[in-house]
């Protein structure tokens, strides 16, 4: 679906239209559950977790001053409501679903071996992120998968962008040293 400019949907939901806050939540859905799914580990949490959001979104539309970007803005609210549960259950979580793939993507052009070597290294990763914190996650996820800059990276989560160069680092570090440690694991477990 050819999606419009959320401007347009964003001025006339405020009017009462709620097929275009519908056409809104579509354009915006996968993106909020991916940062909701990185930052919780459950699928349940983040779809939860998603709706809770754009409920949020929906009733603060009439605040939304345009200063930022709307997904910038939506992001932020996203961001809070994951924060908020993680504070809440304080529990560890685990990864259930995998998002790294694009299923939209053709794979006719790959032989199975690098089909199976793209899949071997999607779960990789999927594991390394698994075992990084939600926040060092978050930050990543918005770096490389959303290809957001620091700065809006730096007001979704309301940290100063030297913390988000530094989460960066560290999460990097961190992706790597998990990387390591379960391709040493899987290798032992090979002998």
């Amino acid at each position: 679906m050819q999606f419009l400019e959320d401007d347009y949907y964003i001025t006339l939901a405020r009017q009462g239209d709620l097929k275009a806050f519908g056409s809104l939540v579509q354009k915006h859905q996968r993106l909020v559950y991916t940062l909701a799914l990185r930052m919780l580990k459950n699928q349940e949490e983040a779809q939860e977790a998603s709706q809770d959001t754009f409920m949020k979104v929906y009733q603060s539309l009439s605040r939304f001053e345009g200063k930022s970007k709307f997904t910038t803005w939506m992001y932020r609210v996203v961001y809070n409501e994951c924060m908020g549960r993680l504070r809440k259950t304080k529990r560890d979580l685990t990864w259930v679903e995998d998002i790294m793939e694009n299923p939209e993507e053709p794979a006719d052009f790959l032989d199975g071996l690098e089909i199976l070597q793209r899949e071997e290294r999607t779960v990789l990763i999927k594991k390394g992120i698994e075992m990084l914190s939600p926040g060092e996650a978050a930050v990543l996820t918005l770096f490389y998968l959303e290809d957001l800059p620091i700065k809006e990276i730096a007001t979704i989560t309301g940290n100063k962008e030297t913390n988000i160069k530094v989460q960066l680092f560290r999460g990097r570090k961190h992706l790597e040293q998990n990387l390591r440690k379960i391709s040493n694991e899987t290798l032992i477990g090979l002998l």
